[in-house]
């Protein structure tokens, strides 16, 4: 009981702050991957990256990006960084950090990933007003932000809807 401790309580708090872990399925990973403007030396963040599916996913085709990825729930966080470990010099790009999105600086962001349950938006949304600079793409995967309007949304059968934001609209 006291090994499964931890686990539980970290995945309490993720679902509370923002969201369980519910990986991206592959189909929905390769379209939004699909959909990248991928430029070496660009910064992406995946903001509650639970075990790193998309990050991994992105390094897959670029390894000259710079990938991070905040988990809060310590069982997807675990199989993230086994999979980095494991996969040695081709997710040398990956870094995945155990740590609440929240409290993180997402300054040098390009790119940034959301696939959160919407009652964290607010606070998220806050965010993003007072960390992200000029220019950056927020991708939002299932909800749209509430009074933001989104540059462009693809809606396909058997796929998330996909909402793209630039950080100009957070201003």
């Amino acid at each position: 009981m006291l090994i499964a401790l931890p686990f539980l309580i970290t995945f309490s708090i993720a679902g509370i702050s923002a969201a369980p872990w519910v990986p991206t399925k592959p189909k929905q990973r390769k379209k939004l991957v699909n959909l990248l403007d991928l430029k070496d030396g660009m910064t992406i963040y995946d903001l509650g990256c639970g075990s790193g599916t998309m990050l991994f996913e992105i390094a897959k085709r670029n390894s000259k990006v710079n990938l991070i990825g905040y988990e809060i729930s310590l069982l997807p966080y675990l199989m993230a960084m086994t999979r980095k470990v494991f996969g040695g010099k081709k997710y040398k790009n990956v870094s995945i950090k155990f740590a609440n999105l929240f409290k993180q600086d997402l300054s040098k962001a390009d790119i940034v990933f959301v696939f959160l349950l919407d009652k964290c938006y607010p606070k998220l949304i806050k965010k993003f007003k007072e960390d992200l600079s000029d220019n950056v793409t927020v991708i939002v995967e299932a909800w749209p932000l509430p009074e933001i309007n989104p540059t462009e949304v693809i809606k396909e059968p058997d796929l998330l809807s996909i909402y793209f934001y630039k950080s100009e609209n957070f201003r």
